[in-house]
């Protein structure tokens, strides 16, 4: 029995038979490994280790490379989040999100959305869309910190990918396909928004698969950044080409808020499940607390062995845990003053107990009762994951949004920005481009770093390093996050298999429950009997996760996305 309940839980079709050899998406090493959703970018990090630097080397060498290969997913114009166990038990996490401007109003994309009523939606497309880039700044912070070689090493990956090219994949053109629909919707757009369109749409006429891209724009600000470093960026002739296109095309952002920006270090959020210690991203990141609340929820519940005799009972009670945490994610979190008193009441065993005692087995919950209307009174991204010879590890997730952020570009540096904005609620109570309802506690305020579901994970298995994970695709790294996590803890998984599971997925809001392959008849139909809402549409959240298996790591990269680990 226990048998079948895992084959529906790993895939919506009959099980596989077993196979001898790995699949090219997992890697074994003994020595270093990187686990990222561009082989280049692995390759990039692990030639970092391999010339004898260190974790944070390889993390910063990985994410310039994902800034040339991953464009749509990340880049120079975005920002993030890392944290970094090191091998004596220190641990750092890093802030490098981007910020509203300083002009930034609580209505100011409802004022712009009025200004030009048939246009694309501004939170989402165009100069008012951007925040301010925080990724150089963090990985430059990084490095000078914490790593052994110079800016201009780490960044001599990328700068060969750029000028030298790479061939493009499946992956990417479906990416550069979602963006050329936008400007397919809005023709004046290819003449508004021209480097996207040009470079990677190639005038709306996508390229064949293993069409070679070269950006040579691009390799001349990576040149200039190895040369000058982070001041260049924020203050040199990028910040004043950046705040030239602002002012041309009405963005708000200036050069004061440019130089002023600086990455945040953050305390930890920790918690532990099931014997396991967790660290996790704290605000304004939304992920490690709704990992948290989903977890402390689950481990009042008998789940591995509910599995083996209800499967849909199991899996009901995943996606009630993922709804009440994703509920408390709209209402409560954002980047104000007590967000740690915030997140320390969600994530706390006491109200998991409460929450759990609300949890039904036959039924869901009418919506609005999932999570705590009122707390009490006391209180579209890529991902890496890297660890080195001497037992640091870093996982680090970074986004610029959307497919190609906001479209809008500087041209003449091949610097896509990203349109972190819609990360707020630009209208509360109203979703984003993800579909995700948020509170007044993300209203857009100057300074303000927007709500993010990414969720970088470090999980100790007797104090030490034993899964590092982490994803992309917008609200569902939340959930892919805790299918993953859960298919090694709970159900006794290979990485492999965890990886290649079947992900059920709910936000709350819309409600309805989304997997990323057809499920099996029998777990379809137990959750159809409980009242949950299944959705149609087919999506995923991409995983890179790295195991301690003895004395070896196991690297994955999630096929989804076509990502090689590389490791020694």
């Amino acid at each position: 029995m226990f048998a079948g309940a895992l084959a529906l839980l790993t895939s919506g079709a009959a099980p596989q038979p077993a196979v001898s050899a790995d699949p090219p998406w997992i890697v074994r090493a003994r020595g270093g490994l990187v686990a990222s959703d561009s082989a280049h970018a692995s390759q990039a990090g692990l030639a970092m280790l391999r010339a004898g630097g260190n974790a944070i080397d390889a993390a910063v060498a990985t994410s310039f490379a994902l800034a040339v290969t991953r464009p749509y997913s990340t880049g120079l114009g975005g920002g993030g989040f890392m944290i970094a166990r090191f091998a004596d038990g220190r641990v750092v996490v890093q802030d490098f999100r981007e910020t509203a401007p300083s002009a930034a109003t609580r209505d100011l994309f409802g004022n712009a959305a009025g200004l030009d009523p048939k246009g694309p939606p501004p939170s989402e497309v165009g100069h008012l869309a951007v925040g301010v880039p925080g990724l150089v700044a963090g990985r430059c912070q990084a490095l000078a910190r914490f790593g052994t070689v110079s800016l201009a090493r780490a960044l001599q990956p990328a700068l060969r990918l750029a000028v030298s090219g790479f061939p493009v994949d499946a992956h990417y053109l479906e990416n550069a396909g979602e963006a050329l629909e936008i400007y397919e919707a809005y023709p004046s757009l290819a003449a508004k928004l021209p480097y996207v369109y040009r470079v990677h749409l190639r005038n709306g006429k996508l390229p064949d698969p293993g069409t070679v891209l070269y950006q040579p724009e691009l390799a001349h600000l990576l040149e200039r950044l190895a040369e000058y470093g982070r001041d260049f960026f924020y203050g040199g002739a990028v910040a004043e080409a950046i705040v030239a296109a602002m002012q041309e095309h009405g963005g708000i952002l200036t050069l004061s808020d440019l130089a002023d920006y600086e990455p945040v270090e953050r305390e930890p959020l920790r918690s532990t499940y099931r014997g396991y210690d967790l660290i996790l991203m704290p605000s304004p990141s939304s992920g490690g607390v709704a990992l948290a609340e989903a977890l402390n929820v689950l481990e009042t519940l008998p789940l591995a062995s509910l599995a083996r005799s209800d499967l849909g009972l199991a899996v009901h009670y995943q996606i009630e845990a993922l709804k009440h945490a994703m509920a408390d994610r709209a209402r409560h979190l954002g980047d104000t003053p007590s967000a740690a008193d915030v997140a320390a009441l969600l994530t706390s065993k006491a109200y998991a107990k409460d929450l759990a005692q609300r949890l039904m087995p036959d039924k869901v919950a009418r919506p609005d009762t999932y999570g705590s209307v009122r707390l009490p009174d006391h209180g579209g991204t890529s991902h890496f994951c890297v660890v080195d010879r001497e037992g640091n590890v870093v996982v680090s997730t970074e986004t610029i949004n959307t497919s190609f952020g906001s479209l809008a570009a500087i041209d003449e540096w091949g610097l896509i920005l990203n349109n972190q904005m819609d990360d707020f609620a630009v209208k509360p109570g109203e979703p984003n481009a993800y579909g995700l309802v948020q509170s007044e506690a993300n209203a857009v305020q100057p300074g303000r770093r927007p709500l993010s579901s990414m969720a970088p994970t470090i999980v100790l298995k007797d104090g030490k390093p034993f899964l590092l994970l982490g994803a992309s695709g917008g609200p569902r790294i939340i959930s892919s996050v805790l299918n993953v996590l859960l298919s090694i803890t709970d159900f006794g998984l290979s990485l492999e298999a965890a990886i290649t599971r079947l992900r059920p997925h709910h936000q709350w809001r819309p409600d309805t429950v989304c997997f990323d392959e057809e499920p099996a008849e029998e777990l379809r139909d137990a959750l159809l009997q409980r009242q949950h809402q299944l959705s149609g549409k087919r999506k995923s959240g991409v995983v890179q996760a790295i195991l301690r298996d003895g004395e070896e790591w196991i690297g994955a990269s999630d096929p989804r996305k076509g990502g090689r680990p590389a490791g020694d």
